[in-house]
């Protein structure tokens, strides 16, 4: 719907609504303020000027995006208790090279697909590709009005996505004169400097028919790296050990890797580092020493393992290009034109420790997975490798070993990471325009988005060209030179590779083994619309108002690998191309009935919208949605609605052919013998290799290189279907007509329930193997489909070999919550006779419920009060204004979280003194602005600030814990892991 959007004078104080302030605020700010634009409130496309909002409404305007610290849009709106955790930011995606600097947001942790992101109430594209996950990096934050954000089911309204809500973006248009701002921000530690700069420019032309509005903006923000904080400069692990109520979380530091930079050597067959070599600093490449002592606990003291937060980051170095314009024309009063354009490059770079080589992934099972301690040289000859010290060689040889395996840290070849550059293009043009005494609205557009990643990643190597580097001798012709044993790699170029020792490859055979990974994607977005809203006609309580329109979207996404990484040969697992598209066409009809007027109470209305869409996918769909509305007085407003959802599958869920993984699978026939009893047995049973070693050895029993050997590819699914979500939202508004004229005030309190069914989710390669074992149906069945088990002839005969899964609709979501929103502007002077006015908002979001089931008829995984889903969060803001100065203090609070999911109790946490339970944290922000007027015939704006004022440290979240970013010991999706930093700038219009 549309409704006036006011802004209010106190005293010449300009009180904005801070983030999370319910629209209701706004609400009460009408009755008092001046008007300035009509504008459509996110929830409803029906045009009805005046109508308060059923749907709860977070806004955040252009005086919030000025008072806050923030140069990315998405830092500020993932900052409101109503978002979740966001799957990309530029602290927690350093090691997810594919998507570093990625920004998104994740209304109620619902994911960032489940959220809908428009800009002017229109779709914008994709910048995750094979997902509906928008990069707000491409979203210029100063080009912005305001931003309107509804949380729950909007997809009768909006179309697929809006299961947790919709964020519109609403961009300035109408702009006249020059905006010239700056901003540079460093942290206290010195590093992470940010440049910001932008340029905002607009006019009217053509006798004040139409506006012309562009900005352009640059924007460097840069790294901040591990080794800089004395929380991360050091590696650790988190761990958990389980008492007999439940886990007992603890931290372990230093815990280096046990892939060290000079090699280890294993010369017994098995992984106990005492018995392995290794080097430590000395003349030439180090001292050979016959054992390993990872983090210097042994009875010398001394670590040789590998410090890997030397090379980490905690923050990504992002820049950023940004142009952006709004152009609009008037031919008469009812006719208009209108073209919006975005075109954005981001570039960042994501680094990290170099690769951890393992001679088995070079070598496989075949000589103790390592380098052979004989095999021919050139001339037909049995040698040992030249480089391999002689006491090594005779430890092998005497422990029967046929070949020394290994694990190496490649320092030689510099720390890995990627490189990644986005283009952001997207333009919308259409009509619009009113008839009927300006009673009915209509507009028509279609909107092109693409976007384009290229990716270049260092650091990896050809696993090819190692084995044949591995393998060398000495050249006959010339001694002392050694060279690759194979004659045709020599041919290619082939340099032997030393990996006995400190700094041992020579910078030739790195060049040769080198082999650094590309990805090249595009998604393309392509919307056609019309609208048209209006009053029907009228009834005895109001005009019956409707709004109805069609959509027709085609998605596509596409990403290219190299050769390399396809086939899984560069020191990575095997990555598919993925190449898919689906269209959708979409008619909706929304109607507002009037109810009630002046009666028992002054209001009543009941709002309904349905949606009917074809996908190419999965077929037709349907959401409906229906809300009341109940304004008693002139103080209250009761608001409720109902509404169900859909999320039709993405790109990537559907069409991945799948990538590779190794990870250690739950066999369920480990264990099994002739009288286990039960399906599980028998299926097991009916298995021949199985059998046979039941029969040989009385129990199929695996080894720990068996169970370490599963490998499998997890893919999409072209069976899936639409994910469906009931959501629900009740709740009143209070704005208070009867206080002083000093004081206005506003206060909305709303419950909220989503419940997400069919929920797509990727199916664990232990849930298939279950259910393959576990079924009647054994072994003709759709999971037995995707296990292969080696054959009689291998080893490993009987044992996993591969097992694949992919994405289904086999999981339920359920959250709820009260949001409670304040806003209070109270005006000093007419009060107390005290100059200026303050205003104080609060948003605060009680979670009391979030549940998931992974897969059907599990029990549920309940997440409230972990870290990410704390039970109470809230933000805060504090203003003063006096004439030209405003000063800001800003609050965001999380609640205690549990680390994990864990039932333990806080008496074993302090009983066994290990942290089960991160405290409660607030992060507070001031900031305090100045307005220079009159200068050079325009008003120049002076602001500085502190972000973290009181340098609050993150709670320790180690490695090891599933929901802990690698490198910044923290989740830092949900915690600041970068610390207290300062800023300036200025803002002159002209």
């Amino acid at each position: 719907m549309q409704k006036k959007y006011l802004s209010m004078a106190i005293s010449g104080a300009i009180s904005a609504l801070i983030a999370g302030v319910q629209v209701s605020g706004a609400i009460a700010q009408e009755q008092s303020a001046e008007l300035t634009e009509e504008v459509l409130v996110t929830g409803s496309r029906i045009y009805q000027p005046g109508l308060d909002s059923v749907t709860p409404v977070q806004v955040l305007n252009a005086a919030d995006l000025d008072l806050g610290a923030e140069v990315n849009i998405g830092d500020a709106i993932n900052q409101l208790p109503a978002a979740g955790t966001p799957l990309f930011n530029r602290t927690n995606s350093n090691f997810d090279i594919s998507n570093s600097g990625v920004v998104n947001v994740n209304l109620r942790d619902l994911a960032a697909e489940r959220t809908l992101v428009l800009v002017n109430g229109r779709r914008f594209v994709a910048g995750v590709p094979g997902s509906s996950a928008v990069d707000l990096n491409a979203i210029p934050s100063a080009m912005i009005q305001r931003v309107e954000i509804t949380t729950g089911g909007n997809s009768a309204v909006y179309g697929s996505d809006a299961v947790a809500g919709v964020v519109n973006f609403v961009t300035k248009k109408n702009f006249e004169g020059v905006e010239l701002s700056s901003r540079y921000e460093v942290t206290g530690e010195g590093d992470g400097e940010e440049y910001d700069f932008g340029l905002l420019m607009g006019s009217n032309f053509s006798d004040e028919k139409g506006n012309a509005t562009v900005f352009f903006g640059y924007t460097d923000q840069g790294a901040v790296f591990s080794r800089d904080r004395e929380r991360t400069a050091v590696d650790a692990v988190g761990s958990y050990w389980v008492l007999d109520d439940g886990e007992v979380f603890d931290h372990y530091a230093p815990y280096y890797s046990s892939y060290p930079p000079q090699g280890r050597f294993n010369v017994t067959g098995t992984g106990s580092s005492s018995a392995n070599y290794t080097y430590r600093p000395g003349p030439g490449n180090g001292i050979l020493i016959d054992h390993f002592d990872n983090n210097g606990t042994g009875d010398e003291g001394i670590a040789d393992g590998f410090n890997r937060m030397d090379y980490r980051l905690i923050a990504i170095p992002t820049e950023r290009f940004l142009l952006a314009t709004n152009t609009h024309y008037d031919f008469n009063d009812s006719v208009s034109a209108f073209i919006e354009g975005t075109y954005t490059t981001t570039k960042t770079k994501s680094e990290l420790e170099p690769f951890p080589m393992d001679s088995y992934d070079i070598f496989g099972d075949a000589n103790n997975g390592g380098i052979p301690l004989q095999y021919e040289n050139s001339a037909g000859d049995m040698i040992s490798n030249p480089y391999m010290p002689q006491e090594i060689y005779d430890a092998a040889t005497a422990n029967g070993l046929d070949g020394v395996s290994f694990v190496r840290r490649l320092s030689e070849f510099g720390g890995r990471g990627s490189e990644n550059e986005r283009q952001t293009f997207r333009t919308v043009f259409g009509l619009e325009g009113q008839f009927a005494d300006d009673s009915w609205r209509w507009d028509v557009s279609y909107n092109y988005g693409q976007t384009t990643q290229a990716q270049v990643s260092q650091g990896q190597v050809d696993i090819t060209a190692m084995r044949y580097a591995l393998l060398s001798e000495e050249n006959p012709d010339n001694p002392g030179e050694i060279r690759c044993v194979d004659a045709t790699a020599r041919e290619f170029g082939c340099m032997p590779l030393n990996v006995f020792g400190f700094n041992s490859a020579s910078p030739e055979a790195v060049a040769y083994v080198s082999a650094d990974q590309t990805r090249n994607a595009t998604v393309k977005q392509k919307v056609f619309q019309a609208n048209i809203s209006g009053a029907l006609f009228e009834m005895p309580a109001g005009d019956l108002a409707v709004a109805t329109g069609i959509e027709s979207r085609s998605e596509s996404s596409v990403a290219r690998n190299d050769a390399l990484t396809v086939r899984g040969l560069n020191s990575s697992n095997a990555s598919p191309n993925v190449k898919g598209q689906f269209d959708v066409d979409e008619f909706y009809a929304e109607v507002n009935v009037p109810l009630l007027k002046d009666t028992f109470v002054q209001s009543a209305s009941l709002g309904l919208a349905g949606r009917l869409s074809d996908y190419s996918t999965v077929g037709t769909t349907s959401t409906y949605e229906g809300k009341l509305d109940i304004k008693v007085n002139d103080n209250i407003l009761l608001r409720g609605s109902a509404a169900q959802a859909v999320r039709a599958p993405g790109v990537d869920e559907l069409y991945d052919p799948g990538t590779q993984t190794f990870s250690q699978v739950n066999d369920p026939c480990n264990g099994i013998t002739a009288a286990s009893q039960g399906v599980v047995a028998d299926n097991c049973r009916a298995v021949p290799e199985i059998a046979a070693r039941i029969e040989e050895f009385g129990e199929f029993t695996l080894s720990q290189p068996e169970l370490q050997g599963t490998t499998g590819f997890l893919g999409g699914n072209s069976e899936l279907y639409e994910e469906t979500a009931n959501t629900y939202t009740f709740g009143f508004v209070h704005t208070p007509t009867y206080l002083p004229d000093s004081l206005s005030a506003s206060v909305s309190v709303d419950y909220w329930d989503i419940q997400v069914d069919d929920a797509i989710f990727t199916v664990t390669q232990n849930n298939v193997a279950d259910l393959c074992y576990g079924s009647a149906s054994f072994p003709n069945n759709q999971f037995c489909d995707q296990i292969t088990r080696y054959p009689s002839t291998h080893p490993y005969r009987g044992a996993l070999e591969e097992v694949n899964s992919g994405s289904a609709n086999v999981g339920e979501i359920s959250t709820s919550g009260i949001d409670v929103a304040i806003d209070l502007d109270y005006d000093l002077q007419m009060a107390f006779s005290v100059p200026g006015a303050i205003s104080w908002n609060l948003a605060y979001t009680n979670l009391n419920k979030y549940k998931i089931v992974n897969l059907r008829g599990e029990e549920p995984d309940n997440e409230r009060g972990e870290i990410g889903n704390a039970k109470n969060k809230f933000t805060s803001t504090l203003r003063y204004k006096l004439e030209d100065l405003t000063v800001q203090w800003q609050m965001r609070y999380i609640g205690k979280s549990r680390i994990e999911d864990t039932d333990v109790s806080n008496e074993d946490c302090v009983e066994y003194s290990v942290e089960c339970y991160t405290d409660a944290i607030t992060y507070s922000d001031m900031q305090v602005r100045y307005t220079l007027r009159d200068i050079m015939s325009g008003n120049i704006e002076l602001f500085a600030g502190v972000e973290n004022m009181f340098d609050q440290d993150p709670p320790i979240v180690s490695s090891g814990f599933t929901n802990s970013d690698t490198g910044t010991e923290t989740v830092a999706g949900v915690y600041d892991a970068i610390g207290r930093s300062f800023y300036a700038g200025f803002k002159a219009k002209f």
